[in-house]
């Protein structure tokens, strides 16, 4: 049996996990993250668990270093090649204000990523159809490319009109860029995002091409210093929650968004299905943001269609909800002299005041460390040590003296403010698409996750919360179990009724040779990976569609009837009427082929009886006062243990907060299964 790896870079701690595949065993390490070489922790953290006589037969990663490129605007010079008379489809776009802006202007649609003088309109033009009613016209667009010599560009993206239907003018479009550009990395939105919506198109191409000058020479420095640390495999994570190889990620990028915060939510899902818990509501908060992801039918909730930092992205992803509230989210005075909490975080360096590397502004992990709600130990294989003396300082230099207020008041403001962002985000995503909340358990995580999640379930009147074994470091917990995966797709615009059942299983077929060719090029055996499918459908008209989920059944007589009643039905739930008269058209087929799963793995109980570690004044935000609470030791606890609140349970990475009412049980797996009296 060998060792196998999930690592995950965040924005403020890069967290490893190790599971000893022949023991069971699971061990943690977690470390700041370092934004010059992200790759360094990863390898620190390597020599520190693996012994020096074994080698990683396998490590999955996943890093932010995509996302937080997007949201800092760090992003190299590109270039969009696009249909004559669409040059500025990323500036109309769906010509809406964003949703969080439709009362504040100070809020607005950002800027696009290529400037409109970095847009190259090129003569050409494919019919809807996929004919060719314009070729190209390489002389012009060789031309206009080679004025770009001298201005350092490093990406190219390529999108032309229809190109999902015939996919040559961008090609050879592509081929052109690189004889003229060869020091650019080139995208071409056939293989990016091969569908339907030029505006949603274009962003996602460029947004993969402005990363692969990041990605791809961090990838590569990744992979030879990973087998410098005798690490025999890596494995990329993408948004959908599935492997692929690094050569693979590199030629697509974008798929690696979001993939840290998709990791745990399929944790979750897999944790659950082990529990007997088919939906879930889970919650991730980090240094950064807090996560929220959905789990029915004890699997992630996918959906098709995200956005980052505003800029719109379409493909495959598991449904993740990111709100600006984390550890590291900074206190702040606005405008009109009042606390507010910032929308940027401290990050790792430098980090919270308490860190101790400079700081000076104070965070959420200041304001509980100072209430005591976190203590000064942050626990775990590469920790540190958290000083309370600098968490006060920074709270008395800044708003203390500023609102004129005692450090109390600022920092219990500080946590009214922040969670309240975080219910009202978690209400958004759950209630609003018509889940009960109190009948659904909540599963939290991430470093700062425990010490609020008990808090945040009380307020919306959720009674039960699960906090798994080592839910400091549960994504990277979440990336051990990623199946290999490999995604394809194809247009197909045409009315249900015209279609035969034949036809359908025709193109179902060819997609999951695609995707099975696709995973073996990556090194990857495709023989144990299930194929499932599903078609995307709409109303004759609508501008938008529903994705029906048919999973792995194949299809036989009678499939187009069972599409249909199932889009029905959908429709029904989820805009509460249904057409059963009108056209019925299926707009796309999409095909996953996974590899398995690896079930979640039963950590060691621990062997001696429960540690309580002492007591301490601790502020709970609903009862809005300091009361005594009893400290344990989170990894002295065996299967059994029962810790009643006011509590603190101190572990590896995180701290789970207790108030008053709620009970900790600990169950077989070395969760918390916390129940309201």
């Amino acid at each position: 049996m060998s060792l196998r790896a999930g690592v995950d870079v965040g924005g403020t701690f890069t967290d490893l996990v190790l599971l000893d595949e022949e023991t069971g065993i699971m061990s943690s390490a977690k470390a700041a993250t370092d934004y010059d070489d992200p790759v360094n922790p990863i390898v620190d953290s390597l020599r520190l668990l693996v012994p020096a006589d074994r080698s990683v037969s396998a490590l999955h990663h996943a890093t932010t270093l995509s996302t937080n490129a997007i949201i800092e605007g760090r992003l190299p010079k590109g270039v969009l090649l696009t249909t004559q008379g669409f040059r500025d489809v990323l500036d109309i776009g769906r010509i809406q204000r964003p949703e969080a802006g439709i009362y504040d202007f100070n809020i607005d649609n950002p800027q696009p990523l290529i400037s409109r003088a970095r847009r190259i309109e090129v003569i050409e033009r494919i019919d809807a159809c996929g004919g060719v009613a314009t070729p190209v016209d390489e002389a012009d667009l060789r031309r206009k490319l080679r004025a770009l010599k001298d201005a350092k560009i490093q990406a190219v993206a390529v999108c032309c009109l229809f190109s999902f239907r015939n996919a040559a003018h961008e090609e050879r479009i592509a081929e052109i860029a690189r004889e003229e550009l060869p020091d650019a990395y080139v995208s071409i939105s056939a293989i990016v995002s091969p569908e339907i919506r030029e505006f949603e198109r274009s962003s996602t191409v460029v947004l993969d091409a402005l990363l692969k000058p990041i990605l791809a020479p961090y990838l590569q420095r990744l992979g030879q210093r990973l087998a410098d640390a005798s690490v025999d495999r890596t494995r990329i994570v993408m948004a959908s929650g599935g492997l692929t190889s690094p050569t693979l990620a590199a030629s697509k990028p974008v798929t690696m968004i979001n993939s840290g915060p998709a990791a745990g939510v399929l944790a979750s899902a897999n944790l659950g299905r082990q529990l007997g818990l088919a939906e879930l509501v889970t919650i991730d908060m980090g240094g950064t943001s807090l996560d929220i992801g959905i789990v029915e039918a004890g699997r992630p909730v996918q959906k098709y269609q995200s956005e980052i930092a505003g800029y719109p992205i379409r493909m495959p992803l598991i449904d993740v909800a990111a709100v600006a509230a984390g550890g590291g989210s900074l206190a702040m005075i606005d405008g009109a002299g009042y606390l507010q909490v910032d929308r940027h975080s401290a990050g790792s360096n430098p980090g919270p005041a308490c860190y101790g590397r400079g700081g000076e502004r104070p965070t959420v992990t200041d304001a509980d460390l100072a209430l005591g709600r976190l203590g000064a130990d942050l626990g775990g294989r590469g920790g540190f040590r958290l000083s309370l003396d600098l968490a006060q300082a920074a709270f008395e230099k800044t708003l203390c003296a500023e609102l004129g207020v005692s450090l109390e008041v600022a920092a219990t403001s500080m946590l009214d403010i922040i969670q309240a962002r975080m219910v009202k985000a978690i209400a958004s995503n759950t209630m609003e698409k018509g889940l009960d909340l109190r009948s659904l358990p909540l599963l939290v995580y991430g470093g700062a996750g425990p010490t609020h999640g008990v808090e945040l379930a009380d307020a919306l009147g959720m009674r039960r919360v699960i906090v798994p074994y080592l839910a400091g470091n549960f994504s990277a917990v979440g990336l051990l179990l990623c199946p290999l995966r490999c995604d394809e797709s194809q247009m197909v615009l045409r009315a249900a009724a015209d279609l035969t059942d034949a036809g359908l299983a025709d193109v179902i077929v060819d997609l999951e040779a695609q995707a099975r060719e696709a995973m073996r090029g990556g090194g990857a055996d495709d023989k144990i990976a299930r194929t499932s499918w599903l078609a995307h459908m709409r109303y004759a008209g609508q501008s938008y569609d529903l994705a029906i989920d048919l999973g792995e059944s194949g299809v036989t007589a009678g499939t187009l009837d069972r599409l249909r009643a199932a889009f029905h039905e959908r429709h029904q739930r989820f805009y509460a009427y249904a057409s059963v008269d009108e056209v019925v058209e299926i707009v796309q087929l999409r095909v996953s082929v996974i590899g398995p799963e690896l079930d979640y793995p039963k950590p060691a109980a621990p062997a001696g009886p429960p540690v309580q570690k002492g007591a301490r004044p601790i502020y709970f935000t609903r009862d809005r006062k300091v009361t005594d609470a009893s400290i344990w030791d989170r990894a002295s606890l065996p299967p059994g243990a029962v810790i009643a609140g006011p509590a603190v349970l101190e572990g590896d990475g995180s701290s789970t907060l207790l108030p008053a009412g709620w009970t900790a049980t600990v169950d077989s797996w070395l969760n918390l299964d916390v129940s309201k009296s």
